[in-house]
């Protein structure tokens, strides 16, 4: 299967997490297969406008040229806001599928009913299909175009590489807690500590393992050396994927306090594969993997979390190890090959039946 594959968002030497997600399942559709006669990118973020004002020109008339390049099957776009003259372009000059894959922020970042989410709703009509990250994100799609008669699928972000995320209880050298986040506004990496230290201030002694970058980072850094728990606090910075997955290995807790509507957010995943009991606000993604008292919990406060944490650490062990497993079974079906060998075949299906 051959795919041209449009995205104003891809990973550069620079800016590594840049568009990671879309680098991910390009990587996971061509181990199974798929060939890009053409990727029509952008790599790495700008820091000026008129760097940016340049690069999207120049993305643009890439893409608008290459709609006459049809040595492909398919055109896979990534990132919807962005990309919609292209969609209009490629749909007139081309009779081939056009799959959207939207993010999160292509929707929740554009205000409805203005003139961008009109625009959207009338070229999402366009597409073939649309790729979502969730049931839960689908479900706000539909919501937000009633409108749109068109195939939904979901892919859960490239998926979680069960090699790497898996139990190793053997590590856990004391009660811990852990962070993985970007350092930014709205991440709740502020909640997470007030989180932490609520814990400790009612004697229960705990560790915190904090990962992650971000804009936020000088902030979060005095926050800490100001911490009344400091000693008790393990911030590693940027992570690999193997270093992720000792911290979850880590650790038994797994705090989610983003108070952005993510998508689907994978990090939580990567931890209950690794046996971890999730505390997630109860918002967005999480709610739609996080079944309370089962696999983990949810939260509407900061109290609210500290009191799910202490009754849960009050259980008995068999019920804690319960709760354990059932986080490890639910993110098993989030396998890393066995999504992209779905979604490969699922786009095989598409060419064959438009």
């Amino acid at each position: 299967m051959k795919i041209k594959l449009l995205s104003n968002m891809y990973p550069s030497q620079k800016d590594l997490l840049f568009g990671i997600f879309v680098k991910k399942t390009v990587l996971a559709l061509e181990e199974n297969g798929a060939e890009f006669t053409q990727k029509i990118v952008i790599k790495g973020k700008r820091s000026s406008s008129f760097q940016k004002l340049l690069t999207y020109t120049t993305y643009y008339l890439k893409a608008v040229f290459s709609v006459f390049h049809r040595e492909h099957e398919l055109v896979y776009i990534h990132f919807l806001t962005h990309n919609l003259p292209l969609i209009s372009w490629y749909n007139l000059f081309q009779k081939k599928p056009i799959v959207i894959n939207l993010h999160g922020s292509d929707i929740s970042a554009v205000k409805q009913n203005s003139w961008i989410d009109k625009y959207q709703a009338k070229m999402l009509k366009k597409a073939a299909e649309v790729v979502v990250p969730s049931q839960y994100f689908k479900a706000i799609v539909q919501e937000r175009y009633p409108d749109i008669n068109i195939p939904f699928y979901v892919y859960p972000s490239g998926g979680i590489d069960t090699t790497i995320f898996y139990p190793e209880l053997s590590k856990r050298k004391s009660l811990s807690i852990s962070f993985v986040s970007r350092i930014d506004k709205g991440k709740g990496w502020r909640d997470f500590l007030s989180i932490f230290s609520e814990l400790n201030t009612n004697e229960i002694k705990i560790h915190a393992i904090i990962a992650g970058d971000g804009a936020e980072k000088e902030v979060f850094l005095k926050a800490i050396e100001n911490h009344p728990y400091k000693h008790l606090i393990d911030y590693r910075g940027f992570q690999s994927k193997e270093q992720l997955a000792e911290i979850y290995q880590s650790s038994e807790l797994f705090i989610f306090p983003t108070q952005l509507p993510e998508s689907l957010g994978l990090v939580g995943i990567e931890a209950m594969a690794c046996k971890n009991v999730i505390f997630a606000r109860n918002l967005g993604g999480p709610t739609g993997y996080v079944q309370p008292g089962e696999n983990g919990f949810l939260f509407n406060s900061v109290p609210e979390a500290v009191q799910q944490i202490k009754k849960y650490l009050a259980l008995p062990k068999e019920s804690k190890e319960r709760i354990q497993h059932k986080a490890l079974a639910t993110a098993q079906p989030y396998e890393a090959q066995q999504v992209a060998a779905n979604l490969y075949a699922n786009f095989k299906t598409l060419c064959s039946t438009t």
